[in-house]
């Protein structure tokens, strides 16, 4: 069995070191410090809160998902599932659906699980007046047992049309939740900055900001190879050292390109460079549609710029040896086309450089070229 795992959060024996950060996330918890953990998309800002709440309690953990919100309808929604969601495993699951009736709830048993689902009454719309409701229903659980609150992708309020007063009815209600720890976990940092550092913000200086880094090479190289040790294969060290300068050294992207090796290879066969293309091959049979639906979107102009980043990198896109990599006269062209693909959510900026949301993406372009 392929014993690398990417796009979910991980656990245990899957869940590679961080132990400060553990130690610090657990300490926050106990104290019912709210938090903010800040890092790069896939580097594993989920899976360290999940570990930390786990080793406090899992029964303890109130997840909710925030990723593409477009309302406060689909906000207290989401919320409403995760309490139902937590209250399936500790036996109150019946009592919250009557708090809850008003709202219309049907219950049906999922087909695979046969784990009782819920869904609510579409027609009945919740507005803002419903976030105190929602988060009330959250101290009441909090009193049956402790419970932490953890808002992933949290920066996608910013979606909502009514941001604004969203985040200051859930801001006036939280502060007076002191037993109850939020966590808000978030991947576009000027985003989250914007609701937790901005003065004007409701959630200024509301929370203590973390940021997740990517692992050190030592430590989750060591961890890599031993997962491929116990299938009986071997990674040669320079593969190893190119497939995390072809991810960005980002965790998920790394397991990504190691499943992947571990699907081209055989039991005792020692993996060299002539693998990774197999793997990227792989990867890029498997993603060659949206990446051929990224390119649908973009104007011949964009393509030439995001070609140029792929080849060039992104940390100097208004040079002049950019710009002529590119085709342009002016830099004005490359703002335009790089603000573009930013809303397509194709690049993404950290530090003043251009990168590639996928890097599979970016290792296609040239191939394909």
């Amino acid at each position: 069995m392929n014993p690398f795992k990417y796009g979910t959060i991980v656990s245990g024996k899957d869940f590679c070191g961080r132990k400060t950060l553990l130690k610090q996330i657990i300490g926050y918890i106990e104290s019912s410090q709210h938090i903010v953990i800040l890092g790069e998309r896939r580097v594993g800002k989920s899976s360290a809160v999940y570990e930390a709440v786990i080793k406090c309690n899992e029964e303890r953990l109130l997840y909710v998902d925030l990723l593409g919100i477009k309302s406060i309808d689909a906000l207290c929604r989401r919320i409403l599932r995760a309490i139902v969601v937590l209250e399936q495993k500790t036996g109150w699951f019946d009592k919250i659906i009557k708090t809850l009736s008003y709202l219309r709830p049907t219950i049906s048993a999922d087909p695979i699980t046969s784990m009782p689902t819920v869904s609510f009454d579409a027609s009945v719309e919740m507005k803002a007046n419903s976030i105190p409701e929602v988060l009330t229903l959250i101290e009441s659980l909090d009193k049956k047992r402790p419970v932490v609150v953890v808002f992933d992708e949290f920066q996608d309020i910013l979606n909502l049309e009514d941001s604004h007063e969203a985040l200051a009815i859930l801001r006036s209600k939280i502060q007076f939740q002191g037993d109850i720890p939020y966590i808000f976990v978030g991947s576009i940092r000027h985003k989250m900055d914007e609701i937790f550092t901005h003065h004007d913000s409701p959630f200024f200086k509301s929370a203590i900001p973390m940021t997740v880094d990517p692992l050190s090479y030592e430590e989750f190289s060591e961890f890599l190879k031993k997962k491929f040790i116990r299938g009986q294969r071997k990674i040669e060290d320079k593969v190893l050292e190119k497939v995390f300068e072809i991810a960005n050294n980002i965790p998920g992207d790394i397991q990504q390109l190691c499943e992947a090796l571990w699907e081209v290879t055989l039991e005792k066969e020692i993996i060299g460079l002539d693998k990774l293309k197999n793997a990227l091959e792989l990867i890029f049979a498997r993603e060659q549609k949206s990446y051929e639906n990224y390119i649908n979107l973009l104007t011949n102009i964009q393509l030439r710029c995001l070609m140029a980043i792929a080849k060039e990198g992104g940390k100097s896109v208004f040079s002049i040896s950019f710009m002529k990599s590119a085709g342009f006269n002016n830099p004005s062209s490359v703002r335009r086309a790089i603000t573009r693909m930013l809303k397509l959510n194709i690049l993404f900026e950290i530090g003043g450089e251009f990168r590639f949301i996928n890097p599979f993406f970016r290792a296609w372009l040239p191939y394909k070229g």
